[in-house]
Formats: C-alpha cells, sequence, structure tokens
C-alpha cells in the first residue's frame, strides 16, 4: 500500500501549555502567539542579531501592532527597561524582539527575512560616534539581565594622553595588551593601583577601541555574587548564542574583596573566578575577565595570578610631580606643590580648570 505524502495525513498535537506567555529566552521555540496563529501550516522564521532598538519611536508607530510586552524598571525611573515585544502586522507577520534580539515570523520564508531587515533599517539604533559601550549586568528573582550604557567619544584616550596620563611605556604596553585581549579567549587580567590612577579611565578607552568586535559586561562591587548565582552559566550561554562573532570581557571594579585570599566571605567568588576563566569552563564560556584593585596583588588568592591563568597585570601608579606638571601644562591646569598626584586630583574641580576631562566610570 502506497504511503501518502499529503501532509494532511499527519496528526499533529501541540499543548499550547508548553509555550511561555512572556520569556526573555525562548530558545529557539516560538512564542505562544505566533504557535497559536500557525499551529500545523507552514511557518518560516528569520533571526537578526541586535542589541539596540529605538524603543520610544517604535512603540509610538507600531502601538497598534503590540501584541505582547514584558517590560521592567530601567535605571532611569521614567524609563521602561524593555525585555520582550511582540507585534503582530496584517497578513500574519509577527517581530518578536527577545533581549534585543529579533525574530520575523511568517509564512513566506523570504518575505519573513526581506520584513527582518525592513524593520531593523527602521527601528534599529545606527552605530554612530566613536565611543564604547558596556552591558550593566543585574540580577533578580527574574534572573541575570543587562542594561546598556553607551560611553561617550571623549573617553577615547589619544596616543599623547596615554603618555601622559600613564607614563612612557604605556602606548606600547596598551598595544600589546590590545593583542591578547583579541587573540585570546579566555583569561584574567588584573589592573593595581591606589584609587584614581586611572584604571576605570583606561578600560573606558578599551571599551571605545574593541567596540566593533567586543562586549563588556560590568559588575559593579555591591552585584560580585552574581558570580556565583546559580543562572550565570546559563545566561552567558545565552549571550554566547546571541552573539556568536563577539568575544566577551567581563569587567569587575574594585574587586578587592573578591580576589582576596578565600575565606568563609568570597569563596565562592574566587572559586568562580577560576572557574571561569581556566580550565574546561573557560573553554565553554570562553570569558576573559578584568579586575581592578585598590590593594596590591600579593594580597590576592594565589591560585588567581598562578602562571599561565594571569593574562595580563598593570600597576597604575601616582604620578611624580614632574609628569604631573607636565600634563597639566597640556591640559591647561594649575596645579598646588606636592610629591605626587593620582589622576583624579589632577583634574580636581576645585582647582583652577581651563578645560577638564571625565575620570572614572562615574564621571
Amino acid at each position: 500500500m502506497a504511503q501518502s505524502s499529503s501532509l494532511q495525513s499527519i496528526q499533529y498535537t501541540y499543548n499550547l501549555s508548553d509555550s511561555p506567555v512572556f520569556s526573555t529566552s525562548y530558545q529557539g521555540a516560538a512564542p505562544l502567539p505566533v504557535v497559536a496563529a500557525y499551529r500545523d501550516e507552514v511557518l518560516h522564521r528569520f533571526t537578526l542579531k541586535r542589541e539596540e532598538w529605538d524603543y520610544d519611536r517604535l512603540l509610538a508607530e507600531k502601538k497598534s501592532a503590540l501584541y505582547r510586552s514584558d517590560s521592567s524598571e530601567g535605571s532611569q525611573t521614567d524609563k521602561n527597561h524593555w525585555n520582550d515585544l511582540i507585534f503582530a502586522d496584517s497578513d500574519r507577520v509577527f517581530y518578536h524582539i527577545d533581549g534585543g534580539r529579533l525574530s520575523v515570523y511568517h509564512y513566506d520564508a523570504e518575505s519573513a527575512r526581506s520584513k527582518a531587515f525592513a524593520f531593523r533599517e527602521a527601528y534599529a539604533v545606527p552605530r554612530s560616534g566613536n565611543g564604547g559601550r558596556y552591558y550593566l549586568l543585574t540580577s533578580s528573582d527574574d534572573g541575570i539581565d543587562t542594561e546598556q550604557v553607551a560611553l561617550s567619544g571623549e573617553t577615547n584616550l589619544s596616543n599623547e594622553d596615554l603618555h601622559l596620563f600613564y607614563g612612557d611605556d604605556f602606548e606600547g604596553w596598551t598595544t600589546e595588551f590590545l593583542g591578547l585581549v583579541s587573540s585570546k579567549t579566555s583569561g584574567l587580567s588584573i589592573f593595581e593601583g591606589p584609587p584614581g590612577t586611572g584604571k576605570t579611565s583606561f578600560l573606558r578607552h578599551l571599551m571605545g577601541q574593541l567596540k566593533e568586535s567586543h562586549r563588556f559586561y560590568f559588575i559593579p562591587p555591591a552585584a560580585t555574587s552574581v558570580l556565583s548565582n546559580p543562572q550565570f552559566i546559563p545566561f552567558w550561554a545565552r549571550q554566547r548564542a546571541a552573539f556568536p562573532e563577539r568575544q566577551f570581557v567581563c569587567v569587575l571594579e574594585d574587586a578587592d574583596g573578591v580576589l582576596m585570599v578565600r575565606d568563609s566571605d568570597n569563596r565562592r567568588e574566587v572559586g568562580a573566578i577560576l572557574n571561569i576563566t581556566d580550565g574546561l569552563m573557560a573553554d565553554f564560556l570562553r570569558l576573559q575577565v578584568i579586575c581592578s584593585i585598590n590593594c596590591r596583588s600579593t594580597d590576592i588568592d594565589p591560585a588567581l595570578i598562578r602562571p599561565g591563568r594571569l593574562m595580563a597585570h598593570r600597576v597604575f601608579q601616582r604620578l611624580g610631580h614632574a609628569q604631573a606638571q607636565a600634563l597639566a601644562r597640556a591640559k591647561g591646569l594649575e596645579l598646588a606643590f606636592q610629591a605626587d598626584y593620582s589622576l583624579a586630583e589632577i583634574f580636581n574641580p576645585t582647582a583652577k580648570v581651563a578645560s577638564k576631562r571625565a575620570i572614572g566610570f562615574a564621571a
């Protein structure tokens, strides 16, 4: 007996309860409205990986097409952070923005593709300017998420600035370090130095220099417990799937407490960094870690700086009087006499300043 080739002969069953109403990661599954609309009919998806959208204009112009939304409080109390959006246009076209990634569903494959590119052209925030960006990691009962922070092009340092801010050898060291960050898939780098010596300013510079090839994730000092969060590994797996062409760098600022010799307060965090930066887990995550510390590197856990794990180590020094005066003259600043200076002291807004430059993440 010949087997029928008709699709109508195939019994199709699907439990709609298997599709979540809201989710920031469908992990390949179509969202509930799409499943309900198409069931066993022909359906195609085309996906674009994009992290920035003009949400204000998008929601204003496509308000009537908004089918689902999932939002939370953003960094500004009058702004929402959009986790998940689904728009349903005529002709059963669904646009799904999931954690910044766009998927378009339609019964015609070429139509899904062309509509995806047209949507991106209309509503994606163009990449402009010379500044970089980083993604602030946040942790809540809903899981680990990110919030993008754009940096001004003024945070990029010229070769002259690198020389004036950090010393004669710094330009060459920067070139070498950029090569390591671009060629290595995992590893730990430590920026050591007293407060105000420019560690964070150099990190901002790195974010601008590597904005086309890397994604920087920032963990503030008060949120380092995210390193031992059970959702930490799945979060990075989702990020890796969404941005496979990028290299990932995780930045921990003022990480003294995390890196110190292990005790009951930081044992989990030290263990997490060891796993992230070396061994089988490092091969899976492909995540570099940069830590800035104010203590001496001799005070941190020896396991973190053993040969093969530590990718780079740079000590950021206070500037002697002569070098500080050279910087002050170049920037139109006036300095009171003292033996040495931090960059923060040189750019202190209480001094008589003709022009001044922001220092650090908080600037």
